[in-house]
């Protein structure tokens, strides 16, 4: 009997070590689990995906819970093979596809990592999932903004944004516009940066984040917001503030309009804080300041005194001159005021008004002047006008322009005359200004004597000596002298010794005095003066009579035959004799008077040819 049970056990180990031995005795398996998870707290579920292949048709599958502090055991949550939940997920748990977990109405309790075995025999396979549960924050809300804020252009706490009860921890950011700002922790300008993560006790945070700016100006009105971002929100979260921004007035902004009698001006920005008109046109200067709280705007003129012109008239923005004219010229001032915080602020800025005109004559010159020849002379025209007017002096029936002041330095008879002072502008719509004036020259008699200096006389023959007198008053006494042998002077009498004196009024209230010597003898080449008086002096200018020295002519050759003809010839200015004018003949003209010559005998021809 014992030795059939050995051979039993024997045959029956043997058994088993050839099924052992055999290919595919033990079951292989293959376990696939994940992607991790996220679900929020509160959902109605989630699927652990958990996938196996066995060779075994019916594996031992179960799913466990990792435990949350190291070295503790796993927590059981299902047994797939035997379809039993654990504590704590009875009646929640249920296993889908294969072997899939499917946890319901999930709390913060179900984030954690979760295990699916599978075995048989001495065949194990594990893997895992991680489930994280997900809390959507509370919308964000603002504090700490206690409009309105003074700009000063130094960073302050302006509001704190805080973002409740989220999980994981929300991201917050500022914005101005679409511009972002980044976020920080601070008092006043103390920038700490960063935001502050508290946490909570039901595992979910708080986020808290200022908002420290520098405000100025153009912050006024801007929309700034927090946002809050957190991957349980289909879509940010935002909470906007209006700022609320007090400044001083920015320099004004002045614009000017205006119409003239004709032509309309359309309104302009003047860049240049410059407007340009007319004469009896009307301007209005229109002011405005970007200030909070808005500024008080006055005006005033800043050149001929703060007093604004009669023609003026203002409302709460603008200034209006009417009827323009030239004195209101000038620049005129907007100040803006406001007051921030009890502190006083202002800004102005100048608008210049430029009136154009017509020139104008304002100190014309006396209506004559007199004054003395041999003295200096000098008028001064003074004009105005916009543009300022080019002013020149002309002299009647001359058009050269003379300058201003009109200027010499010793005058003579020459400068008598009307003289004009023409204003002009550079404008041509505007009309020339005009003064005339008369120059009257006063002093002793100008003499001149024709010809000048000395005069050739042929003997025998009659010399004519011309004097011409300008004078102012008119001449009392004009006469000729000459010197003698002996060196003394003496008066020249008409009629007497060959001489002959006349007098006669000429053009420009000038008077000419002829002096004639007849029959030119030697006693007769002399030094002659013309002599001019008046009650302011006398003047005069001396002529040398000379011999004239005649030159012979020579006898015409063949080649240079001359044709003379009978008249005066002129010796000197005044004097002259009968003689003959030779005049050079062609050979042509020459040759045709030869043959017609020739009838009449040669020696006649030769009289007519004045071969003699």
């Amino acid at each position: 009997m014992a030795t059939a049970r050995v051979c039993c056990a024997f045959l029956c180990s043997a058994y088993a070590f050839l099924v052992c031995m055999l290919p595919g005795a033990y079951a292989t398996i293959a376990v696939t689990v994940g992607p991790n998870k996220q679900a929020l707290k509160g959902a109605e579920s989630v699927v652990l995906p958990c996938q196996y292949t066995s060779d075994d048709a019916a594996p031992t599958v179960r799913w466990w819970k990792e435990p949350d502090i190291p070295g503790q055991q796993r927590a059981r949550v299902y047994h797939v093979t035997n379809g039993q939940a654990f504590t704590g997920y009875d009646g929640r748990t249920e296993i889908v596809d294969q072997a899939s977990l499917k946890l319901l109405n999930l709390g913060m309790q179900d984030e954690g990592t979760y295990v699916c075995s599978v075995e048989k025999d001495a065949d194990y396979e594990e893997g895992s999932v991680r489930l994280e549960i997900l809390v959507a924050p509370n919308p964000p809300s603002i504090s700490s903004y206690n409009p309105p804020l003074e700009a000063d252009n130094k960073r302050q706490v302006v509001a704190r944004c805080t973002s409740e009860g989220g999980k994981p921890e929300a991201t917050l950011s500022w914005y101005n516009g679409s511009q972002l700002i980044s976020g920080g922790l601070g008092d006043d300008d103390d920038d700490q940066g960063g935001t502050l993560i508290q946490d909570r006790d039901d595992g979910t945070f708080n986020i808290i984040s200022d908002l420290i700016v520098a405000l100025s100006r153009y912050d006024q009105g801007q929309q700034y917001f927090c946002q809050v971002d957190h991957p349980a929100l289909d879509q940010p979260q935002k909470e906007f503030i209006q700022m609320e921004v007090l400044y001083p007035p920015a320099e004004p902004l002045v614009q000017s309009s205006g119409a003239g009698s004709s032509d309309p001006v359309d309104q302009v920005t003047v860049t240049t804080s410059a407007v340009t008109t007319r004469e009896g046109d009307t301007v209005t200067l229109t002011c405005s300041a970007d200030s909070n709280p808005p500024a008080e705007l006055t005006w005033t003129r800043a050149s001929g005194g703060d007093s604004l012109p009669n023609n003026s008239v203002t409302d709460d923005t603008s200034l209006t001159l009417t009827n323009l004219g030239r004195t209101d010229s000038g620049d005129y001032t907007c100040t803006a005021r406001n007051v921030i915080n009890g502190n006083p602020y202002e800004s102005s800025k100048n608008a210049t008004v430029n009136v154009l005109y017509a020139p104008v004559i304002l100190q014309p010159p006396s209506p004559s002047l007199e004054v003395q020849a041999k003295q200096p002379l000098n008028v001064l025209c003074t004009a105005d006008g916009n543009p300022p007017p080019k002013v020149v002096w002309q002299k009647d029936g001359d058009s050269k322009p003379l300058p201003n002041p009109l200027q010499f330095n010793s005058v003579d008879y020459s400068v008598e005359g009307t003289y004009k002072c023409v204003a002009s502008s550079s404008d041509p719509s505007f009309s020339e200004a005009m003064a005339t004036t008369m120059v009257d020259v006063k002093g002793a008699p100008s003499v001149q004597v024709k010809p000048q200096d000395s005069l050739a006389a042929i003997m025998g023959d009659t010399a004519t000596i011309e004097c011409t007198i300008l004078s102012d008053p008119s001449a009392q006494n004009i006469y000729w002298t000459y010197t003698d042998d002996n060196g003394q002077n003496q008066t020249v009498s008409s009629g007497n010794g060959g001489y002959s004196v006349a007098e006669e009024d000429i053009a420009d209230g000038k008077r000419k005095s002829t002096l004639t010597i007849n029959n030119v003898n030697s006693g007769h080449l002399k030094v002659y003066n013309c002599i001019a008086e008046n009650n302011m002096g006398t003047s005069s200018q001396a002529i040398s009579v000379l011999e004239h020295e005649l030159n012979e002519i020579p006898e015409p050759t063949p080649t240079d035959v001359y044709l003379t003809t009978n008249r005066k010839e002129v010796i000197g200015d005044g004097l002259e004799r009968n003689a003959g004018v030779s005049i050079p003949l062609p050979p042509l003209v020459l040759q045709l008077m030869l043959v017609v010559l020739a009838a009449a005998g040669w020696n006649n021809a030769g009289n007519l040819l004045g071969w003699q």
